[in-house]
């Protein structure tokens, strides 16, 4: 029996980030832990692993016998679905609370409104004055930065900023000349365009069958010209397939700060517009700010949540 830490299936690099990260720490503290990777990790994994030779060693197999820690999701639809919820013991995160939290009695449960769900992981090292190896703290800080958006969404908080500057000062493999490489190679797509876009889920939390999709790239206005025609008809068959009333894609220009957003219909284009005050034009409109995903969430959920 052994402690094995989860995100949802085919997490992120803030998930990813958490696994390894506190996987490590609990090791430091004779704590037997591992953690369990379901799924393909997002494409941004690959690339900063690859980037820092950080190799991902992912349990096997869980077992009915090992406690469950969560970090960066505490939805039990967002897990593999052989996990018995009553041995989950611990959760780390930072988004909405589930509706569902009391399926996981025996859970500590520490959910906090900070940027990312690694800034957490990383306060608990400077809180228990923990050495951080090189791979964690690239991770975390990778995991920061990408959830951010370095450190321009508007969920960034102080606590997300402190815990870049410190994991910097931690690790000297850690440099802001390589975030722009990161997300020039996050912008490309290739065959897995659909895959990135995450538009395949309708939001459980609201009365209305809504759903946003999120792509983040380095040139907002390039890719469009080249992969608009690729987005509006995968929308389309999104639409037809999932039945979504309200769907769109919000298209982030991580470097030069602004977001575009794609209505796959009108109905779409109305409710956008009367919640952010944006104007569209030929189904699409922008915003001249960072606008993430989370934060267009929030402010649907506001209105139209159950």
């Amino acid at each position: 029996m052994k402690n094995i830490i989860l995100s949802y299936n085919m997490p992120d690099m803030d998930g990813v980030a958490c696994m390894y990260a506190y996987s490590e720490l609990l090791n430091k503290q004779e704590q037997k832990t591992g953690y369990f990777i379901n799924g393909e990790p997002k494409k941004e994994v690959k690339i900063v692993c690859e980037m820092f030779n950080i190799k991902l060693e992912s349990e096997k197999s869980i077992s009915d016998e090992d406690k469950i820690i969560l970090v960066d999701t505490n939805q039990p639809f967002e897990l593999n679905q052989k996990i018995k919820l009553n041995n989950v013991i611990e959760i780390i995160d930072h988004h909405k609370k589930s509706e569902e939290l009391d399926k996981m009695p025996n859970a500590k449960i520490q959910i906090e409104e900070v940027g990312a769900a690694a800034t957490l992981v990383a306060e608990k090292y400077k809180l228990f004055n923990y050495e951080i190896s090189r791979n964690a703290a690239i991770l975390l800080y990778y995991g920061i930065i990408s959830n951010t958006v370095n450190l321009n969404s508007k969920i960034t908080t102080e606590r997300d900023r402190k815990m870049v500057e410190w994991l910097e000062k931690s690790c000297t493999d850690i440099s802001e000349e390589k975030i722009k490489e990161i997300f020039e190679k996050k912008s490309i797509f290739e065959n897995s365009l659909r895959e990135e876009m995450e538009v395949e889920y309708k939001d459980p939390f609201l009365k209305i069958s809504w759903s946003m999709g999120q792509l983040e790239v380095a040139n907002v206005d390039g890719f469009l010209e080249k992969e608009e025609k690729k987005i509006r008809k995968i929308l389309d068959e999104v639409q037809s397939e999932k039945n979504v009333e309200y769907l769109s894609i919000n298209c982030v220009d991580i470097l030069n700060g602004y977001s575009i957003i794609i209505a796959q219909n009108k109905k779409t284009e109305e409710l956008i517009s009367d919640l952010l005050n944006i104007n569209f034009s030929n189904g699409k409109a922008k915003a001249n700010q960072f606008l993430t995903r989370k934060e267009i969430v929030k402010i649907v959920r506001e209105k139209y949540g159950k």
